[in-house]
């Protein structure tokens, strides 16, 4: 058929009532001249040169434009059958501008303005367009259909759609193209595509819609640009290019579908555009209705893209009767902004899935509030009806913002997986607030109720991200399937704060809700810093049916956690398996250079439901604190638990660091309050590691593990390998029982030094302890200190302390330093710093042993070693092992001497611990004193002592207790007294005693002393004394002097009280024993009504001591009974003297010289003389004894007589004479001679 072509300069105008009658394409323009090809022109400006001969029509002319060159159509057409999805089109009844199917409608002018008109091409063409500048237009032919090419280089007229109708649907094909500099589209202008209802096929296409504008574009008062496939076939795309911008507004929509009915896919809606703006319910839409797949949204805004308001969106959607999937929305852009309730929406309501979301925008992307309808950000969805995967959103940007109730948020109602968010921003990331509806900031990946499938991950990449105000970054399933992980890397810093006013947490949260059956996803954080503050929390939870997600933090500088929220909730990191629930928690692991936990913030793994919690692990190359307690009364905190209701085990806490401090009230504590075993807590820190203080609620600080009430189950361990720790004012290191299982152990190894000192403003101890409390049943866990090349000090009141106060044995204390160990003080409240092991009153099991192995032990000013028994068990012994020495001195500032001591308390039913000391000297001194004893239903324990250099035992406190060794049966006690063995080289007790004693109802305990040197007692006591039982013996093994002086005693006593029993015996073997006569010092075996005591002496000589039947104020060895018999005395010399000389008076004068003279005297000298003194013995000087350390020495040296010698007569002496005095001959030897020479020796000699 042939075209039509309708040409005026001066402008066109179609009336109302215009209509065609055409067979062919149709073109009207305001051109000055169309070009004929090669064989001429048509001008309308100049019609006698026009060639008309051959019409062949390529190009139009626009050489003088008028104002009024423009074509304005206000025609109508009559409805097409359209089968469209909306009941009332702005088409009437009346005719318009239309062509046959598969023709053209071109409108090339100036201006060209639609006011109300219509033009329909079926399948064709319409195109609109002009020039406001003189150009040509190219028409091109392709076969019947028509088309325009307009030169970029002029500058185009204007488009004016008015409450205007285009339309080119049919069976396939039917594009719509516009080219202007400004296109308006106004008053519910319709722009329409497709593929019709009832036509098409499988290969049939529709055409595109092309709007292409060197300006702007405004699509406003409910217009619509609208590609359909009602039919069958694929829809065509609507483009928009816009140099400057492209405008939709006031509920005008753009959209490509596939109807209900449709078979096919829809074409793509895209934009080119500087900028983009869609507001006031304006929204651009590909959505499948039908079978097929939805088209894409492709933006492409090289400055801004901005949604704005409730209705305003880019929806993709798979309808719910639909089958097939969604299409993509993609944006790249300079900045976006999605504010006050407007969306990005992607959504599968039927079988398919939806599709991607895909955000770049080199600048910023920012959501920004809800509408009244309570959405606004981006949606991908699978609804409840849905059967397929929701899309992705992927953003990738310079900054992002979500605030005000934003929300990035992927999730399923129906079968199908949720999608992913994936983010990258390479400046910031911010989500923030709350919105008008209540609703938080958020992004989030859910699986709801009904549904079944896995939530997406959420991966944001950036330099820094903030989540602040209760904004929430959460993964969730409360159906079936498996919780997306989150994944956050900010090479800067992530940043979580505060809570909302709508009362939420700002966090990243991964859940496994009630009812939900699956595992968690893990929560990821790579970062320079972390903070997490005034409430904010990273939270991996569970409260259905499967396994929490892990917590993984790696931040190359710091982690930081402070403070609580309004409401009272500490910032943390948790995870949790919740009442409910059944599975294990997830781990929370931290890798940093330094971690802060101050003010109430707190690292959680707990379990109420049935599954294990969750460990905690921290690694921290440089430092590690957790500091004080919040105005909210919790402390800073690492726990780790399992709740009263809970079946399953805690998990540990481990900490790897350089340094580590736990101060002012902040605790580290893995317990168990249920059915379950509490984890551990490991410590290793290369340099310190410091607990210190109490906290304003009164809380030490500490770590701790403990087995609580109605627990069933082992507390865990508390190890810490450092190079130094200190532990002080009155934090400490525990690990208890409650309930019914085994207390954990605590064991300490450092390099250098351990120092536990002071006690706390709550008035409780530093110290370390294991415990088995009241009502728990289970054994305590053992105290191991090791300190490889240091020292250990207790302190100022610290403890070291084992106990049980219920069913079951206390724990040991070991102790190994290289170097030192010191206990010394009493602290503010008056208890004693020093290692404990105690049975308890009311307690059933066995007191634990104290073992330390060091250089040297330091026990001063009131400091103690015990372990004690005051419950049914036996108390633990006590083991030291110095290879220098053992020091206990003084008293403390509580009137307690500093004392080892092993008790059987008053109610007790067990035995005393020993007291064993392996050293190379002991010195117990100014009152300190070792002590084994038993009060109640139990023997007292022995004391050992081995030291290869000397054990000294001397003074009395400022208590006035002396210093010693006692073992002890106290009045009322049923029990034997312990035996006391010193094993040294010497022994020296200076106003002291060892002593054993049974006031009670039991044998007193041996005594036996072995020395390698001397045994020496000045003012003190060597004695073993009973009320009623026998006495203990006392066995005494000296390698050379036992000096007993001034009042000392060396006794065995038997039924002082006037009972029965027999003296212990005495046996000494010595080289030397010595007293002075005068001074009362005794050797007795004694008895009441029992049998005196036998005593048995081997020796060399015994000097100053004489055997009597009853002590006097001599010095005196007796075996007496006062009702009884006495004992027997026996003694052993070793020296050929005749015993019968004995232990004689000193004869009243001297012997008288009998003897002749066996060498003539000589000199000056006067004379000396020898005297026969008896076994006692002469002293150089009356007052003084006989001292080892006494010896001859010269006093002069040889010199020469004035005159020559000569030799003197000699004299034979007729018998053998004795001796009456001695000199020293010229080889230093003692000569025998019956009288001194009187004339100047050749040596002079005294006796010091």
């Amino acid at each position: 058929e042939p075209n039509l072509f309708l040409i005026n300069p001066n402008g066109i105008i179609f009336g109302e009532d215009s209509k065609l009658d055409v067979g062919g394409s149709f073109v009207a323009t305001t051109a000055n001249r169309i070009g004929l090809g090669d064989t001429g022109r048509f001008s309308a400006s100049e019609p006698d040169s026009s060639n008309l001969l051959n019409i062949n029509p390529d190009v139009f002319f626009f050489n003088r434009l008028s104002n009024q060159a423009e074509i304005i159509n206000r025609s109508t057409a009559t409805t097409p059958a359209l089968g469209f999805f909306i009941n009332e089109l702005p088409i009437t009844d009346e005719s318009g501008l239309q062509v046959v199917e598969g023709k053209s409608l071109l409108l090339v002018g100036g201006n060209v303005s639609l006011n109300g008109g219509s033009l329909l091409a079926p399948g064709g063409r319409v195109e609109l367009g002009g020039l406001s500048e003189p150009g040509t237009v190219e028409l091109n032919t392709n076969s019947n259909n028509l088309s325009l090419s307009f030169p970029d280089d002029v500058t185009k007229a204007d488009v004016l759609l008015d409450g205007a109708f285009i339309g080119t649907q049919a069976g396939g094909g039917g594009s719509i193209v516009i080219n202007a500099q400004m296109i308006d589209m106004l008053g519910g202008s319709f722009l329409f595509a497709g593929i019709e209802q009832g036509n098409g096929s499988v290969d049939s296409q529709a055409g595109d819609i092309e709007i292409n504008a060197q300006g702007k574009v405004n699509i406003s008062e409910s217009s619509f640009i609208l590609n359909v496939v009602s039919g069958m076939g694929n829809g065509g795309d609507i483009e928009i290019n816009a140099k400057d911008t492209v405008t939709v507004s006031e509920s005008s929509f753009i959209a490509n579908t596939v109807l209900a009915n449709g078979q096919g896919t829809a074409g793509d809606i895209k934009i080119t555009t500087d900028s983009l703006e869609v507001t006031n319910d304006a929204t651009l839409f590909t959505t499948l209705l039908g079978e097929g797949n939805a088209g894409t949204v492709k933006i492409r805004a090289s400055n801004t893209v901005r949604f704005e308001g409730v209705g305003s969106a880019v929806l993709s959607r798979v309808d719910s009767e639909a089958i097939g999937n969604g299409g993509e929305i993609e944006i790249i852009t300079g900045s976006l902004e999605v504010t006050n309730g407007a969306v990005l929406n992607s959504v599968t309501a039927g079988e398919g899935n939806a599709g991607d979301v895909k955000i770049i925008a080199r600048d910023t992307v920012r959501f920004d509030g809800v509408g009244n309808n309570g959405v606004g950000g981006v949606l991908s969805s699978v609804s409840s009806a849905g059967v397929g995967n929701g899309g992705e959103i992927e953003i990738t940007t310079g900054s992002l913002e979500v605030t005000n109730g934003a929300s990035l948020n992927t999730s399923t109602l129906g079968q199908g997986n949720a999608g992913g968010v994936k983010i990258r921003a390479t400046d910031t990331v911010r989500i923030d607030g709350v919105g008008s509806n209540g609703n938080s900031s958020s992004i989030i990946s859910a699986v709801s109720s009904a549904a079944v499938g896995d939530s997406g991950e959420i991966e944001i990449t950036t330099n820094s991200l903030e989540v602040t105000n209760g904004a929430v970054i959460n993964t969730n399933i409360f159906g079936r399937g498996n919780t997306g992980g989150v994944k956050i890397r900010a090479t800067d810093t992530v940043r979580i704060d505060g809570v909302g006013n709508n009362g939420v947490l700002s966090g990243v949260l991964n859940s496994l809700g009630n009812g939900g059956v699956g595992n968690g996803g893990d929560i990821e954080i790579i970062t320079g810093s972390l903070e997490v503050t005034n409430g904010a929390v990273l939270f991996a939870n569970i409260f259905g049916e499967g396994n929490a997600g892990s917590v993984r933090i790696t931040a190359s500088d710091t982690v930081h956690l402070d403070g609580f929220s309004s409401n009272g909730t500490p910032s943390s990191i948790l995870s949790l398996v919740g009442t409910e629930a059944v599975g294990d928690g997830g781990e929370i692991e931290i890798t940093t250079g330094s971690l802060k936990v101050t003010n109430s913030a707190l690292l959680n793994a707990n379990t109420f439901g049935r599954g294990n919690a969750g460990g905690v692990k921290i690694t921290a190359t440089d430092t590690v604190r957790f500091d004080g307690v919040g105005a909210n009364g919790l402390p800073s905190s690492a726990f780790s638990s399992v709740q009263s209701g809970a079946v399953g085990n805690g998990g540990d806490l481990e900490i790897t660091t350089g340094s580590l401090e736990v101060t002012n009230g902040a605790q580290l504590s893995a317990s168990t309050f249920a059915e379950g075993n509490a984890g551990g807590v490991r410590i290793t820190a290369t340099d310190t590691v410091r607990f210190d203080g109490v906290g304003g609620n009164g809380l030490t600080s500490g770590a701790f593990s403990s087995a609580e009430p109605e627990a069933v189950g082992n507390g865990g361990n508390l190890e810490i390998t450092t190079g130094s720790l200190e532990v002080a004012n009155g934090a400490q290191l525990s690990t208890s029982t409650l309930g019914q299982g085994h207390a954990g152990g605590v064991k300490i190894t450092a390099r250098d030094r351990i120092r536990f000192d002071g006690v706390g403003n709550n008035r409780q101890p530093s110290g370390a302890f294991s415990r088995v409390l009241s009502e728990a049943v289970g054994n305590g866990g053992d105290l191991e200190i090791t300190t490889t090349n240091g020292s250990l000090e207790v302190t100022n009141g610290a403890q070291l302390s084992a106990s049980t106060l219920g069913e079951g044995n206390a724990g040991g204390v070991r102790i190994t330093a290289t170097d030192t160990v010191r206990f010394d003080g009493v602290g503010r409240d008056g208890v004693s710093s020093g290692v404990f092991s105690q049975v308890n009153e009311g307690a059933i099991g066995d007191g634990g042993e104290i073992e330390i192995t060091t250089g040297s032990l330091e026990v001063t000013n009131g400091a103690q070693l015990s372990s004690n028994t005051f419950g049914e068990g036996n108390a633990g012994d006590l083991r030291i092992t110095a290879t220098d020495k053992v020091r206990f001195d003084g008293v403390g500032s509580n009137s307690f001497s500093s004392v080892a001591s092993s008790q059987v308390g008053t109610e007790a039913v067990g035995d005393g611990g020993d007291i064993e000391i392996t050293t190379g000297s002991l010195e117990v001194t100014n009152g300190a004193f070792l002590s084994n004893s038993t009060l109640g239903e139990g023997d007292a324990g022995n004391v050992r002592i081995t030291a290869t250099d000397k054990v000294r035992f001397d003074g009395v406190g400022s208590n006035g207790f002396s210093s010693g060794t006692l073992s002890q049966v106290n009045q009322g006690a049923v029990g034997d007294g312990g035996m006391i063995q010193i094993t040294t080289g010497s022994l020296l007790l200076t106003d002291a005693f060892i002593s054993s004693v049974s006031e009670g109802n039991g044998k007193a305990g041996n005594i036996s002393i072995d020395t390698r040197q001397n045994l020496e007692t000045n003012r003190s006591s060597i004695q073993t004394t009973t009320l009623s039982g026998d006495g203990g013996n006392i066995n005494l093994w000296v390698g050379n002097l036992l000096l007993l002086r001034d009042n000392s005693q060396l006794a065995t006593t038997a039924g002082i009280a006037g009972a029965g029993g027999d003296g212990g015996d005495i046996i000494i073997n010595a080289e030397f024993v010595v007293a002075v006569p005068r001074e009362d010092s005794d050797i007795s075996a004694n008895a009441f009504n029992g049998r005196g005591g036998n005593i048995t002496i081997t020796t060399q000589g015994i000097f100053g001591l004489q055997f009597r039947v009853s002590l006097t104020p001599l010095s005196d060895i007796t075996a007496s009974s006062e009702f009884g018999l006495d004992g027997e005395f026996q003694l052993n010399l070793l020296s050929p003297v005749d015993v019968t000389q004995g232990l004689s008076e000193l004869p009243a004068d001297t012997v008288t010289s009998e003897l002749n003279q066996s060498c003539q005297a000589g000199g000056s000298q006067s004379a000396g003389s020898f005297i026969n003194t008896g076994r006692g013995g002469l002293p150089p000087d009356p007052t003084e004894p006989l001292g080892s350390s006494d010896l001859w020495e010269d006093v002069q040296l040889p010199k020469k007589t004035s005159t020559d010698a000569t030799d003197l007569p000699t004299t034979n002496s007729g018998k053998l004479i004795e001796a009456q005095g001695w000199i020293v001959n010229q080889t230093g030897q003692i000569e025998l001679v019956a009288q001194l020479p009187t004339t100047a020796s050749q040596w002079g000699c005294s006796l010091r």
